[in-house]
């Protein structure tokens, strides 16, 4: 299967548990290609892909929001509809499932299928949620 992992590198710990959650993917066979929305230039087509994997730090004082980058490279982002997306974020005090449900809505307006979401907070953690999705694939 091919998969997308796109995510925000503003964090570290968001870095971290993207990366665990890429091996695990490879690890079940599945091709995956990973995508900081920071260093991309290309214009984002998920045509070819089947699972899309979303991930952002929540951010702000009092939480709610999510890096402006991932907003408008999924605003761009073309063949969504009807994809299966996956959604996670790093927690902060306040505000997760405010951001958490401000990228999932922007999924679902283009057209995704929003499958699974999180609050991830180590490597532990993305492991398991890991481990839980793809043993359904």
């Amino acid at each position: 299967m091919r998969t997308a992992l796109i995510y925000s590198a503003q964090s570290k710990k968001l870095e971290l548990i993207a990366q665990r959650i890429l091996s695990l993917i490879q690890k079940a066979g599945h091709t995956v290609e990973e995508i900081r929305v920071e260093k991309t230039t290309k214009n984002p087509s998920f045509y070819a892909y089947e699972l899309i994997f979303v991930g952002s730090p929540v951010l702000g004082f009092w939480g709610g929001k999510y890096p402006q980058a991932l907003a408008n490279y999924l605003r761009r982002a073309t063949g969504l509809e009807g994809k299966k997306s996956v959604v996670f974020v790093t927690p902060k005090t306040f505000g997760v499932n405010k951001a958490t449900k401000k990228i999932m809505h922007q999924l679902e307006t283009k057209g995704s299928f929003v499958i699974s979401f999180r609050c991830i907070k180590n490597t532990t953690e993305a492991e398991e949620f890991g481990q839980k999705l793809l043993s359904r694939f």
